[in-house]
Parts: structure tokens; C-alpha cells; sequence
């Protein structure tokens, strides 16, 4: 790894900040119903949702990723990594904070969507920096979905914390299902969203180089495992914003439970957690609208 100074994590936020990216692409209905078909056998229900409705549920993860074409150590792209001026890269591990979603329409199908990303904060904490990234959803000029999204990049290697985050004495507990998510399953999901990041495909890679027990789940197959839940239990809303964070990695076979509280009529605390622990893995608020027809 290279020498990593304060100083040196600022110039190459600079040259981020003045360098936005733009990432175009197309709203295909294959992958929609790949990713339908995925989050069917997840939480083993027979449900087809809404292709104009699917944007609010989590689909845009889909669409407008990564090219990969300048892949870190950990197998994603570092395109929006910090590196030093020879391009290398100056931190080990990666991994998914929190994020906030703003949503406005689904694109038509087959229709050009084209996404600007443009780093919104750098934050240094001892020897860690989290990195914010704002993503504007646009088609044919029409706002369809703002996105942040916040990594975590450290090179301390994973080790489990017992004092995790369990859910508050007040949480109602509004249960959804109960289940498992296997090696498979992120496979296909890291071949839906062009995702290389070895932490979700390779196990061996997870025990030997960032002392992770196995592959963990993803942070957008999280989100959109929450939304799409949502989406079935509540028809009658549609979501506005929704804001969270991360607590705990997800691991494959690990037993996950859906919870949605309401806080209020159109508000609502969605989160994933282990039943008999009560540990928190993510959560966050959504807040919603009435569905007009």
C-alpha cells in the first residue's frame, strides 16, 4: 500500500470533485425480471411487481454501474477510490456505509438513462475515510431518482464486533419473513449489477486477505430487499425518500428477518436483523406518499 498522508487524501478529492462521471446506459426489462426472479426465491413468494413502479423498489442498482475498467486489489473498480498520483490505490478494504435515496419516476422501458456521479463529501476519521457520492438519474432530461451513497475505506481487517446494534426497546418488531441468503444468490446478483467486488463472490479471498469468516451480502441487494418487501405490504404508498445506514455485514446462510414499523401514517422504519439476537445488520426511515392512480 502507499504511504497515506492527509495532505495527500485532499488532492486526489480535488481532482475527483472537478471530474464528475457520467454513466449511460438503458432501462432493459431482462434485467428486471432477473432481479424479480431473485428476490422471489430470497423471500420464496411468487410476486411480479409493477415494471413502472420498480424504481421505487430498488431496481435502479441495476442499471448505470461501474465499468470495471481499472480494478482495485479487492476486485472493484477504483474509480472513485482515493488513490495516490500513480493511480495506486491507498486502502485494502471497502465497504458499504449508508446511503439516501430520493425517488421520483421509472424510466420507460427501453429508454436511455444516463446517471452523473460527482463526489459530495470526504470525511477522515483516524485512519479511515468515508467517501460520499451523489448519483443524478436522468431520462430524455426528466429527474427519475437522486442517490448518495457512502463507502468506508480502511485497510484495518474485519473482526466481529459483540457489542453490536440491536433493535430499539420500542421497535414494535412488525415481522416480515424470516430467510437465508446463499453464495449463489450473490453471485447473481454481483452478475446483474457488473459487480466484481471479490467480498460478495470469492470465500477464499474473504478468510486470507480481509479476515472475513465468508462472503457477505451486499448493500443495494439489502436496500432493495427492503423496498420491494415494502412495496407488497404497503401497495397503497409509494416511497419518497429513504435514508439509512449499515451496522452489521450479512452473511451467506446468516437467518434475516424484514422489519417494517410504522413511525406514522406515511412513515416507516424498515431494517434487517437476526431474530434471536436481535442484532441490527441495516436500517433506516422511509418516508411515503399516498399512490395515485
Amino acid at each position: 500500500m502507499a504511504p497515506i498522508t492527509l495532505e495527500l487524501i485532499h488532492r486526489w478529492a480535488n481532482i475527483i470533485k472537478s471530474k464528475p462521471t457520467i454513466i449511460k446506459d438503458t432501462f432493459a426489462y431482462g434485467s428486471y425480471t432477473h432481479l424479480t426472479n431473485l428476490l422471489n426465491n430470497i423471500l420464496e413468494i411468487n410476486h411480479k411487481p409493477d415494471i413502472s413502479k420498480s424504481w421505487f423498489q430498488g431496481f435502479h442498482f441495476l442499471y448505470n454501474n461501474q465499468l470495471n475498467l481499472k480494478l482495485g486489489s479487492d476486485g472493484y473498480d477504483n474509480y472513485q477510490a482515493p488513490v495516490n498520483e500513480q493511480g495506486e490505490q491507498l486502502y485494502l478494504r471497502r465497504l458499504w456505509a449508508r446511503g439516501e435515496l430520493d425517488f421520483y419516476k421509472t424510466p420507460q422501458v427501453d429508454s436511455p438513462v444516463e446517471v452523473t456521479e460527482s463526489l459530495k463529501s470526504v470525511r477522515v476519521i483516524d485512519e479511515t475515510v468515508l467517501v460520499s457520492i451523489l448519483r443524478n438519474f436522468t431520462s430524455d432530461s426528466q429527474e427519475l431518482l437522486r442517490e448518495s451513497r457512502t463507502l468506508t475505506y480502511t485497510n484495518e481487517l474485519y473482526t466481529a464486533n459483540e457489542n453490536f446494534h440491536k433493535l430499539d426497546k420500542e421497535d414494535t418488531r412488525d415481522e416480515g419473513p424470516t430467510f437465508h441468503i446463499s453464495s449463489v444468490d450473490l453471485l447473481k446478483y454481483s452478475m446483474l449489477t457488473y459487480n466484481l467486488h471479490k467480498i460478495h463472490i470469492d470465500a477464499n479471498y474473504c478468510r486470507s486477505i480481509e479476515d472475513l469468516p465468508n462472503v457477505i451480502v451486499h448493500g443495494p441487494l439489502q436496500v432493495t430487499l427492503l423496498l420491494y418487501y415494502f412495496a407488497i405490504k404497503h401497495p397503497e404508498l409509494t416511497p419518497k425518500n429513504f435514508r439509512y445506514r449499515t451496522y452489521a455485514p450479512i452473511f451467506i446462510n446468516d437467518e434475516v428477518t424484514i422489519q417494517i414499523d410504522p413511525i406514522s401514517e406515511h412513515e416507516f422504519r424498515l431494517g434487517l436483523f437476526n431474530k434471536e439476537s436481535g442484532k441490527v445488520y441495516i436500517q433506516g426511515k422511509l418516508s411515503s406518499t399516498t399512490t395515485t392512480l
